[in-house]
């Protein structure tokens, strides 16, 4: 329940009563910090950004894992340069930060702006999708070229 809903008025925060103008705002629900039509808003914003957070968490994880130990047998000798499994890691786990940090500072612009944000949020986790395929393509193809970590010999 939400402070537009209680019946009998607004709160008193102070013994003489709120003056005729705060009244009107209450009544408006310009005073309310969520009114009921943007909680959803808010709560799918919120979802959206730590489901974004967690992804790119689990991809920098991940990501170190899978360049410790595809870097393992890698050397000059055998032709390999970790530099392709690096940069793979690198757009996947970057790229989601920035898009993260940029999705919640639009995010919050618009909760300042009393607009609706959850589409924000929705592209900025769709973008971070993108950017983590497009790090794990680069990585896998690093990984399937001939010089990749992988020694072949040669006639």
């Amino acid at each position: 329940m939400t402070w537009s809903n209680v019946p009998g008025g607004p709160p008193q925060s102070s013994p003489s009563g709120p003056s005729d103008a705060q009244r009107a705002a209450w009544e408006r629900g310009g005073t309310t910090l969520f009114p009921p039509g943007k909680l959803a808003d808010r709560i799918s914003t919120v979802l959206l950004l730590a489901f974004g957070a967690v992804m790119t968490i689990v991809t920098a994880v991940v990501g170190i894992i899978a360049v410790i130990s595809a870097t393992a047998t890698c050397d000059a000798a055998a032709g390999c340069s970790p530099g392709g499994y690096i940069g793979g890691t690198a757009i996947a786990v970057g790229g989601s930060f920035v898009i993260g940090v940029a999705t919640v500072v639009l995010a919050i612009g618009a909760w300042i702006r009393r607009r609706s944000s959850w589409w924000i949020a929705a592209i900025g986790f769709v973008l971070a999708i993108v950017v983590i395929t497009w790090g794990g393509v680069v990585f896998a193809g690093a990984a399937d070229s001939p010089s990749g970590s992988s020694v072949s010999a040669t006639a």
